[in-house]
């Protein structure tokens, strides 16, 4: 292989682990809303201290944490938390 054919290698090897370095470090779920003030480890905490005990989904939805799972009996429960100051819509 040539000095310029693996150089070009190399560089593309670099660009693609760093791509899948950065997807590793950042999960998909975790998703922190700074500017609205709730994040969503903190929007999960308050539907577990409202009975969920399970959560299915979580969304940040135009300024409120939507949150489906299941309580204690097996119900689903669907819970949307105000992502500004964390108090609860439904």
């Amino acid at each position: 292989m040539s000095r310029t054919k693996l150089l070009a290698a190399l560089a593309v090897a670099a660009f693609m682990a760093n791509g899948a370095l950065g997807a590793a470090a950042e999960p998909r779920e975790t998703k922190t809303a700074a500017i609205e003030g709730i994040s969503e480890a903190q929007a999960r905490a308050i539907a577990f201290d409202t009975g969920l005990v399970h959560v299915e989904e979580i969304a940040l939805l135009e300024g409120r944490w939507e949150l489906a799972g299941r309580d204690r009996s097996g119900d689903e429960r669907v819970i949307d938390i105000n992502a500004h100051d964390g108090t609860l819509l439904r």
